[in-house]
């Protein structure tokens, strides 16, 4: 399938406690379609709302990914998992086993066997897996967030390349995770020089991104805090660390996402 009708939809722009809370900003994570395979990543409180209001099916969902044990990131993966069949017993009365969870493996552990036992297959995922899935190669990146388990997550297709990067602090390697990708999606909690020990600030962020070789074509920045754009900010500093990406990195494109944003590959390469 050509990469034209590949996407991302923002179920949610949002992250931590103050959003999940008020949903000023939605955390319903966010759909990948790719290869006319539809994957929802990190299904945090409110993705079925959302997947609803923004006219998506959930019964599309085939891959699922948890990339940590967060709340903003794993509250709803049950409810999308039940929602994404339309019949849970096939005429001679055996269940219909759909679907395929990435997640680490206390996630897993947190997930009822009930839910566990709808899907087709369960995969304890960490940073440096590979797995591959009808050809595209599903990579495991390093995160740095606490000391519980996670992972973002990298897609290699026949055209171009994706990485998600979850919720992490810089490190050394930081870069090295996404040499080679086209499209870099950044939870950006921060803005400015605003630090959190377990997240990225815009300033902080900016000299790793500058490293990434070759640099990717399109940025999109996402998983905004409370410091970001919230009730309890002084205001919306989303486009003003758009304009700083722009302005200190060579990253040909910079976007924010919104809550519901759709936007298709084919024009993020281009």
């Amino acid at each position: 399938m050509s990469n034209k009708e590949d996407e991302i939809v923002f179920l949610g722009s949002g992250g931590g406690r103050i959003h999940i809370r008020t949903q000023y900003r939605a955390t319903g994570g966010i759909l990948f379609k790719f290869n006319g395979i539809q994957a929802h990543i990190d299904p945090g409180p409110g993705a079925i709302v959302r997947i609803n209001q923004y006219n998506e099916d959930p019964l599309k969902t085939e891959l699922f990914f948890v990339t940590h044990f967060h709340v903003d990131h794993f509250n709803d993966i049950q409810v999308m998992i039940e929602a994404s069949r339309n019949r849970f017993y096939d005429n001679e009365r055996k269940l219909v086993k759909k679907g395929i969870l990435f997640a680490p493996q206390n996630v897993i552990n947190y997930i009822s066997q009930y839910h566990q036992n709808m899907l087709e297959k369960i995969i304890p995922f960490k940073a440096g897996d590979t797995f591959n899935y009808n050809g595209i190669e599903i990579i495991g990146t390093k995160v740095e967030h606490t000391k519980i388990q996670g992972f973002g997550v990298k897609f290699k297709l026949k055209d171009y390349s994706i990485a998600f990067s979850s919720d992490t602090m810089v490190f050394d390697k930081f870069p090295d995770q996404f040499h080679g990708i086209d499209i870099l999606v950044l939870n950006l909690l921060r803005p400015n020089s605003i630090y959190c020990k377990r997240h990225l600030c815009t300033d902080e962020v900016i000299p790793y991104l500058n490293k990434i070789d070759p640099t990717p074509n399109t940025l999109i920045i996402t998983h905004f805090g409370a410091y970001m754009d919230s009730p309890r900010s002084d205001r919306n500093f989303v486009p003003s660390q758009v304009k700083k990406l722009q302005e200190q990195t060579e990253i040909k494109r910079v976007i924010a996402a919104e809550d519901g944003m759709k936007l298709k590959i084919f024009d993020l390469l281009n």
